[in-house]
């Protein structure tokens, strides 16, 4: 019996590892190829497993790519977690997670312009909110919903409109990569100053102008 258990943990040890490995290896290659141009042999050599062996944990290509984005989503929303813990206030909240998506993109080079490049891919059939795009959306708008709530937004706008005109404009810094480390720095800080304007508390920024 105990030997029986052990081999079946051994067994879903390796299968998790094999797994492990054609997900990191669809990771490579939807960051550098996207994801029309990677096909399921594609990823199975780039792992080094045989091609069934890749059918035996997903699907199809669809199946990896939406367990590509669901990792991406985990790790980005992470790291923009961390940046947040210590801020005060709706600019300081804002500016830290733009600053988190700004570096997690430096960081893994390809990884969130692949994620983000889903419109066609995420079809009927897949839960709302699987993109990474609508993940990042719906994170912003329960920021600025907790803003309204206290008092310190403007209630008069829809919060996942907002969140998701937000995500919009960071996808698009995003493409113009060639940027310097400076001039992203300053693009941030004018899309955090414009939705400051746009968004706080008229009391709220009447009692910082006085400040």
């Amino acid at each position: 019996m105990i030997a029986a258990l052990e081999t079946g943990s051994r067994r879903d040890r390796r299968k998790a590892e094999t797994r492990a490995r054609l997900l990191a290896a669809a990771r490579v290659l939807f960051a550098r190829d996207g994801y029309h141009d990677t096909r399921p042999q594609d990823i199975a050599r780039e792992a080094d497993v045989a091609i069934g062996t890749f059918y035996v944990h997903f699907a199809d290509k669809r199946d990896a790519f939406l367990a590509f984005i669901e990792e991406a989503s985990h790790e980005l929303m992470e790291c923009v977690r961390a940046r947040i813990d210590e801020t005060r206030g709706f600019e300081e909240r804002l500016l830290a997670s733009l600053e988190a998506i700004v570096a997690f993109s430096d960081e893994h080079p390809g990884v969130l312009a692949a994620a983000f490049a889903d419109a066609a891919v995420i079809a009927a059939g897949v839960p709302s909110g699987a993109s990474l795009r609508e993940r990042l959306a719906q994170s912003l708008a329960s920021g600025l919903r907790e803003g309204m709530r206290r008092g310190e937004l403007r209630r008069d706008y829809d919060p996942n409109v907002i969140g998701a005109a937000i995500v919009g404009l960071v996808q698009g810094g995003l493409r113009s990569g060639a940027h310097s480390r400076a001039e992203r720095s300053e693009q941030l800080s004018n899309l955090v100053r414009f939705c400051a304007r746009a968004l706080v508390a008229p009391a709220r920024a009447a009692r910082k102008e006085t400040r």
